[in-house]
């Protein structure tokens, strides 16, 4: 029994299959992160964009009264 638990540990088969699903999983994590911080911020500019039409706009009909 004892030589089978020895064999089992120095047995390293699947331990690349290991890494590249970590490697993977890392990945998409990241890519996660980067595409939600994006989106994040491709939000605020719409947003910004509208308020500063509207001052301006209420600006303009401010000058024409």
């Amino acid at each position: 029994m004892i030589q089978y638990i020895a064999a089992l540990r120095r047995d390293d088969k699947g331990a690349v299959t290991v890494d590249w699903v970590v490697l993977t999983a890392a990945i998409v994590g990241l890519s996660v992160a980067v595409m939600a911080m994006f989106l994040s911020a491709a939000k605020s500019p719409n947003a910004a964009y509208h308020t500063n039409m509207n001052n301006a706009k209420t600006f303009v009909d401010s000058l024409a009264e």
